[in-house]
């Protein structure tokens, strides 16, 4: 039943009080939990590639739609200091195809 999960779904859209202020940060979340993008190579046909290409296209395809949301918001604190000091966030050696 939805209305029994409200606060939950209140939560992940950003709309309830969160004292700690937390935040879902989706392409973290896709690094952690799918470093290999088996999940979203599964819904979007996009081949197979470098996980970093896989996980943020829009950074390596021009002529790839530009998200919603801004992807900076989407990232933690360490990952995005870590795309700003090395250009990446996965730790996979960069061997994309998909650049050519």
């Amino acid at each position: 039943c939805v209305a029994a999960n409200f606060g939950n779904w209140s939560y992940f859209a950003g709309t309830g009080g969160d004292p700690k202020n937390r935040h879902f940060r989706t392409i973290s979340q896709c690094y952690k939990y799918d470093p290999n993008g088996v999940y979203v190579r599964k819904w979007i046909k996009i081949g197979e590639h470098d996980v970093e290409a896989t996980l943020r296209p829009w950074a390596f395809d021009k002529e790839w739609p530009s998200p919603i949301v801004q992807p900076e918001t989407q990232l933690t604190f360490d990952d995005k200091e870590k795309l700003e000091r090395t250009g990446r966030i996965s730790n996979e050696i960069f061997n994309c195809k998909y650049l050519g």
